[in-house]
């Protein structure tokens, strides 16, 4: 599996899509703080409390990255529905941020088998850019230089 370091802003995106409600639970659920654990005597508050710390450290990332997507899906939002393309922000919400299936779009939107597979993967890059600017450009533009050249041979 390639390393965070290795992965284009694309694969980012879907990445932090597909996680999007794991992010979510995480940043409420995490135990961060020593008066959220119910019996404490048990265990050795000194060393805990470093243990602690790493966790409110990787919530305070977590909530971050979450408010910048949220943020960059307003944003996505606004552009589809200006551009009379909402439908495809509805389906990416449906599946990444509702966490519902292709199938359960199908049936409650009335669309084609295919669509809003075909939908979430129009938006994802326009997501990509609003998330990482000129990284998910480079990586656009990389993706298309390689397939000029596989062009060119094959």
């Amino acid at each position: 599996m390639e390393t965070e370091k290795e992965m284009t802003a694309l694969q980012k995106t879907q990445m932090y899509l597909e996680n999007y409600r794991e992010m979510e639970r995480y940043i409420k659920d995490a135990i961060s703080e020593v008066s959220q654990i119910e019996d404490i005597s048990r265990y050795n508050i000194s060393a805990e409390r470093a243990f602690l710390q790493s966790i409110r450290e990787c919530r305070a990332e977590t909530a971050i990255l979450f408010e910048h997507m949220n943020k960059a899906l307003q944003s996505l939002k606004e552009d589809a529905e200006a551009a009379g393309e909402g439908y495809k922000y509805d389906a990416l919400e449906m599946v990444y941020i509702k966490g519902m299936t292709y199938e359960e779009v199908v049936r409650e939107t009335g669309c084609g088998r295919n669509s809003p597979k075909k939908w979430c993967r129009a938006m994802i890059p326009r997501l990509a850019i609003k998330l990482f600017g000129v990284k998910a450009l480079e990586n656009k533009a990389n993706c298309n230089e390689n397939n000029n050249n596989l062009n060119k041979t094959g």
